[in-house]
């Protein structure tokens, strides 16, 4: 039996012939009856360039470490650190008091000091925020557990 013999015997050649998946999903596959797999293809095919730079939605933007961010985390093993992180929402944040001989990023200039003046201040009020947040819960928390534990006293005596 050749290549474009079926099993009816009628002279069509396969490629004729459709698979009802390849008619459900409306795809049919080439010539061969393996179903030929892409991974099957040479390597003739010229693949893209290779470029350095990558896509900028893949890079991701760094945050400022600050000390309203420490804790918050630290505050998960000690709660009164979220105290400390909360009150951080009421201090102001300023530049470092900067001499001649030591000045806070001297390569920079005013503008751009005040500019990381304000990222930083912003990145420090989102920590403070999330301070003031698991506080206020933690509080609840605590607050639900000893007023169920007082009304599961009360109700034994």
């Amino acid at each position: 039996m050749d290549s474009t013999t079926t099993t009816t015997g009628s002279q069509l050649p396969l490629s004729a012939y459709r698979d009802p998946t390849d008619a459900f999903f409306g795809y049919t596959f080439a010539s061969s009856r393996t179903h030929e797999s892409r991974h099957d293809r040479r390597i003739s095919e010229v693949l893209p360039p290779y470029t350095e730079d990558l896509p900028p939605t893949y890079t991701e933007k760094a945050e400022h470490i600050t000390l309203a961010m420490y804790l918050f985390k630290f505050g998960f093993l000690f709660p009164p650190f979220w105290v400390m992180g909360a009150f951080i929402m009421m201090s102001p944040l300023r530049a470092p008091p900067s001499t001649p001989s030591s000045a806070w990023l001297p390569e920079k200039t005013e503008e751009e000091r005040e500019a990381i003046i304000a990222t930083l201040r912003a990145a420090e009020l989102k920590w403070a925020r999330r301070c003031l947040w698991a506080l206020i819960v933690f509080i609840m928390i605590a607050v639900s557990a000893g007023v169920g534990a007082w009304a599961v006293v009360r109700s034994r005596s």
